[in-house]
């Protein structure tokens, strides 16, 4: 009996001793089923939608073994109830992007000093409940597992903890879930609107990543980031680098939805057109109808197409820094700038003239002959000015005398005076294809734009005080809801939730 006892001790010895020294190959596995979270992975039970698997040749990223491992990556093995932080992405298998959202991995205990557990999570996340591997003492056993990559610092790191008992670890890769796919850089469908589509952040800007780069540990900004960054080809007119659609309700107050929006201390969002000529604009928007007919659009930093009859063969107009197709409205005055010429810190600031109409002019100094002068009208203002609704104001210059105006149309002006003098002359007119403005007429465009809505800082005080005058807003800034239900702005809110109807791409 006592030899057959020393035969089996002699026996248990030698497996543990040959389960410590050998190797455990790293080959590779079958990856289990999973699903990617557009919104991205949290945890090991969120609930998400399909995603394109990117599998890599098997590469070994922790072995507690082995002294000669990366730092972080080797010794010492996993103590019972401590957490280890393993940061995988500046692990010792290169080539994995910053755009990870999950780990295919294999999760090897070898030789535990006890009956336990292994828990694996993202870091930063919650400790699961439940546990990836169990053992029990002296067990060299592996499984396969999907860790979601950890949101906090370091970015992409997931955390393991042993159970009970300590144990040497292994941990090995074959693939991992991505953000980003083979054919299409980043394309998702989001339905939930606490959430979104894509979310990046840039802070590292010294990161060895190319293209697109996520959060990283550092706050540097000393040269140029990209949380997302979008590159097309010609792709056609409909084509381009980020696009982005908005389907349903926005959650700011008053403003109920954007396709692509951008918030910034700086700029909220910078469109460059590079050159100057070929229809190019930094950022252009459009209105259309439900039938994809354009009703309006606008661009910043534009300029027209190029035409060889063009002076010096370049652009026919521009290049502008604002230009809308269609009419334009503003709340303000319109202000134009020119520098003041001895003191850099002062700037002149002309204000438009405002009207009624949309008026037209021209100007100048003539002179009369044998009681007689003839001002022609230039063309220019022919072309675009209706016949009716002509002025014409004349100033003698130097002593008083007498003046008739005894003609005057869209071809020549006649005027009669008492004696042969000079003069100056400003002809009026009004716009032909906006004879028609009525200054007075029913409008939203102060309307709020939903019932949590404030008092807009931008209005001066004195059109707060008309708006709070005629029921718009309450003396504290607040939508009256009374007038709100009357002109039925509430249901233009509501309709304004409802998703947009689909146009051709």
């Amino acid at each position: 009996m006592r030899r057959v006892v020393a035969l089996l001790a002699g026996l248990l010895v030698s497996t543990l001793a040959f389960a410590q020294s050998s190797d455990i190959p790293v080959s590779n596995w079958t990856v289990p089923p999973y699903a990617h979270s557009s919104g991205g992975i949290t945890t090991m039970t969120d609930v998400t939608s399909p995603r394109a698997f990117i599998g890599v040749a098997p590469c070994r990223l922790v072995d507690t073994r082995v002294g000669t491992f990366p730092a972080g990556f080797g010794p010492p093995s996993l103590s019972p109830g401590v957490e280890r932080k393993f940061d995988l992405l500046n692990g010792p298998c290169p080539g994995m992007p910053n755009s990870i959202d999950a780990y295919s991995l294999n999760v090897t205990v070898v030789t535990p000093s006890g009956p336990g557990h292994l828990v694996i999570w993202p870091t930063g996340a919650s400790e699961p409940t439940v546990s990836s591997i169990n053992f029990t003492t002296g067990q060299t056993i592996a499984n396969a597992v999907i860790v979601p990559a950890g949101n906090s610092v370091p970015i992409g790191a997931i955390s393991v903890k042993a159970g009970a008992s300590g144990t040497h670890l292994l941990i090995d890769i074959n693939g991992y879930f991505s953000r980003q796919a083979s054919s299409i850089s980043a394309s998702f469908d989001f339905s939930n609107d606490s959430s979104s589509a894509v979310a990046g952040n840039f802070f590292n800007a010294s990161s060895s990543c190319s293209g697109a780069c996520a959060l990283s540990a550092s706050s540097s900004t000393t040269a140029a980031g990209r949380a997302i960054s979008g590159v097309v080809g010609a792709g056609g007119d409909n084509s381009a680098g980020v696009f982005g659609k908005h389907l349903g309700g926005f959650s700011v107050p008053g403003y109920t939805g954007a396709g692509v929006r951008g918030e910034s201390n700086l700029v909220g969002v910078l469109g460059i057109a590079v050159g100057t000529s070929a229809f190019r604009q930094g950022v252009a928007g459009s209105l259309v109808n439900s039938s994809g007919g354009e009703v309006a659009w606008g661009a910043l930093g534009s300029v027209p197409g190029t035409d060889p009859t063009c002076v010096g063969g370049g652009s026919c107009g521009g290049p502008w820094g604002v230009f809308a197709g269609g009419n334009i409205g503003a709340t303000g005055t319109k202000h134009f700038l020119d520098p003041h010429p001895t003191d850099p810190s002062l700037v002149i600031a002309y204000v438009s003239l405002e009207g009624p109409e949309a008026g037209t002019y021209f100007r100048g100094r003539g002179r009369i002959q044998n009681g007689i002068a003839r001002i022609a009208v230039p063309e220019h203002f022919r072309f675009v000015t209706d016949p009716e609704g002509l002025t014409v104001q004349i100033t003698p210059i130097g002593p008083m005398a007498s003046f008739s105006v005894v003609k005057y149309d869209l071809n020549e002006i006649v005027v009669q005076s008492s004696r042969n003098v000079e003069f100056f002359y400003m002809v009026n007119g009004v716009r032909a294809a906006f004879k028609d403005i009525v200054p007075v007429r029913r409008g939203n465009e102060f309307a709020p734009r939903s019932a949590d809505a404030r008092m807009p800082e931008w209005l001066s005080q004195a059109q707060k005080q008309v708006l709070i005058q005629n029921g718009t807003y309450r003396p504290d800034g607040t939508v009256n809801m009374e007038t709100a239900r009357r002109l039925r702005w509430d249901s233009v809110w509501a309709e304004r939730n409802e998703p947009s109807p689909e146009l051709a791409p």
